[in-house]
This record gives structure tokens, C-alpha cells and sequence, in this order.
């Protein structure tokens, strides 16, 4: 038992709070710089109005707005559905036995050089590293491959006109290309400037946290997409870098 004043509390209550701290730290890193950081400063400011609407006697809106916090989850779970389901997608126990890779970085600078090759010579394409999320429903729809991943192969895969040539290549957990001409699910994004290609390559990490390269045929660059989000155009060494990082996580 611990004392701090004349409040005492043992070590399940220190856990308790430490659980806590952990999951708020957690839930605020999560949201941060996302849309639904949009959504919370709006349920804060309902907050802000319950609180004035007690403090000045206005027992309409104080009894409507207690409806509604009555059926906050609810309401939590409607406006975040898709941002719940990527963080639970990422809830695997496969994270508390995985072994770090180190022998992926060859796997890095064939991807690398490859998808710096088709940007060189303006050919589009979208490369999908599975992680932990299994993407089984993605790749029932492509064609089955089971083949070393190589520049060679890669570069005939995409090349235009071709039968694979627009769908995505996702390489499995065995550092290998398991599919080619997948279909992928397409981001519903504002900015309209973004083609169908930099789309799906954006809404395969908005349900699943797996990664993707994408290569420009118009512009002749290569970015990468993670948890949603799509990077400014990358170097060789600058991708090689992120993949690194990533794939050691």
C-alpha cells in the first residue's frame, strides 16, 4: 500500500491508472493528424455545450444532449467504424512471437531498383507487401503466382498492355509474389487529382497494414502508401530507407 496524503492505493491501483494512461496515450497517437481527430474537437465541443447549457439552466438542450451521450458509443463506433477496424486489423499475436528479418534487404533493393525502373521509363504499377493482416480476399481475385520476386518478373508483369498490366502484385509473407492482376479496394479521397492507380494503392492500407508502392505512368514517380496515407515522391535510397524501417517493425 502506497500513501499520498490521506489517500492510500496499492499496486493494482497503480496498474489500473498505468493501463489507462497507456490506452489514452495510445488512442490520441492513433487519431492524431487523422479525420477523425476532425470528429472528437466536434464531440468536444458538445461537451463544452452540455456544460453551458447546465450551467445556464437550459433544460431542453441539456436533456437532448443527454440522450445523446447516452448513446455516445454507439455514436463513437458509427463515426470511426473505418479507422476501428484498421487499428483491430493490426491486433495480431503473431506481433508478440514475430522475429525480426534482417535477411528482407535484398527483397528491399529489388523492389527498390524495380519500381525506380518503371518509373524511369513511365510504366505504371502497384506492388502490395503483405504483413500481418492476410489479404486472402484480395488475392482469391487475382491470378496465382508463386514466384521469387525478380526485376525481370516484375517488369513483365507490368508492362503495358498486357493482361496484368493494370491490376496490383502483392508479395506474401514468404517473400514471395503470390498474386498478380489483383483489384484493390479504391480510397474515397477529396483531392481528385489522385488517378484510380494512386486510389487503390491507398485503400489497401486503409483496411489492412499492409504496404504498397506505387509507380506513376504520367508523372514517373514512385511513392509509397501506409495506413492510409501516400508520400511525396521517392529516391531510391529514400524508399529503401522506409521499407527498412517498416519492414522491421
Amino acid at each position: 500500500m502506497f500513501a499520498l496524503g490521506q489517500l492510500t492505493f496499492g499496486w493494482r491501483d497503480l496498474l489500473d491508472i498505468l493501463a489507462v494512461a497507456t490506452l489514452c496515450y495510445y488512442g490520441i497517437r492513433f487519431v492524431r493528424g487523422t479525420r477523425a481527430m476532425a470528429a472528437l474537437n466536434g464531440l468536444l465541443a458538445l461537451l463544452v455545450l452540455y456544460a453551458a447549457a447546465q450551467f445556464l439552466g437550459l433544460f431542453t438542450l441539456v436533456w437532448l444532449l443527454q440522450n445523446v451521450f447516452s448513446s455516445l458509443f454507439l455514436v463513437v463506433v458509427i463515426l470511426f467504424h473505418e479507422d476501428i477496424r484498421q487499428a483491430l486489423s493490426t491486433m495480431n499475436f503473431r506481433l508478440l512471437f514475430r522475429r525480426k528479418k534482417n535477411e528482407r534487404g535484398e527483397l528491399i533493393k529489388t523492389l527498390s531498383s524495380t519500381a525506380l525502373w518503371l518509373a524511369s521509363r513511365r510504366i505504371g504499377a502497384i506492388i502490395v507487401i503483405e504483413r500481418n493482416v492476410e489479404l486472402g480476399d484480395i488475392l482469391e481475385k487475382g491470378v496465382q503466382i508463386d514466384a521469387v520476386v525478380t526485376q525481370d518478373l516484375l517488369s513483365t508483369i507490368f508492362f503495358p498492355n498486357t493482361a496484368l498490366h493494370d491490376g496490383a502484385v502483392i508479395i506474401g509473407h514468404g517473400d514471395r509474389i503470390v498474386a498478380a492482376g489483383c483489384v484493390l479496394p479504391l480510397a474515397n479521397l477529396a483531392r481528385q487529382h489522385f488517378g484510380t492507380r494512386h486510389r487503390a494503392a491507398i485503400g489497401i492500407t486503409e483496411v489492412s497494414d499492409a504496404i504498397s508502392i506505387v509507380v506513376s505512368e504520367e508523372r514517373g514517380e514512385v511513392t509509397l502508401a501506409q495506413g492510409g496515407r501516400l508520400s511525396n515522391p521517392l529516391s531510391q535510397e529514400r524508399l529503401e530507407r522506409i521499407l527498412t524501417n517498416a519492414l522491421s517493425q
